[in-house]
């Protein structure tokens, strides 16, 4: 191998390395965030629960459903984060393989977020509905 192709070569195992690293911070990234904004909207969601209050069963569904949506993305990121560690410890002993439940549980806590998201939009449109009712 000349000087050249030498170079090249560990050009590309730098430029590999670099594009698996962005893509491990990539997605523990968006886990954080996740985690963050659902805690955050748990906790929106008790106070608006402790200082508005309900009028009718249909808005405590409302609440219930992205409470629990909110938890269970809170529980998914935890259990996600700790399963990409494994993962990457095995990818360093040289397993090569998909975690298929990581890939499941990931789907999974994305559709949480987005049902938690909804259902608090929907909340704010009842809140709004009654708001226009009062006057």
């Amino acid at each position: 191998m000349n000087e050249e192709q030498k170079q090249s070569s560990e050009k590309e195992v730098a430029y590999y390395s670099a594009l698996v690293n962005a893509w491990v911070t990539t997605k523990m990234e968006r886990d954080k965030s996740l985690l963050t904004l659902s805690a955050g909207g748990l906790g929106v969601l008790i106070t608006l629960l402790s200082t508005v209050g309900v009028k009718e069963i249909g808005e405590l569904i409302l609440y219930a459903c992205a409470s629990v949506c909110f938890a269970v993305t809170i529980i998914l990121c935890v259990a996600i984060l700790g399963r990409n560690a494994t993962y990457l410890k095995n990818a360093v002993k040289g397993y090569q393989g998909d975690d298929m439940i990581l890939a499941w549980l990931d789907r999974l806590n994305s559709f949480s977020f987005i049902m938690a998201v909804i259902f608090s939009f929907l909340i704010g449109l009842t809140m709004i509905v009654r708001y226009l009712k009062a006057f």
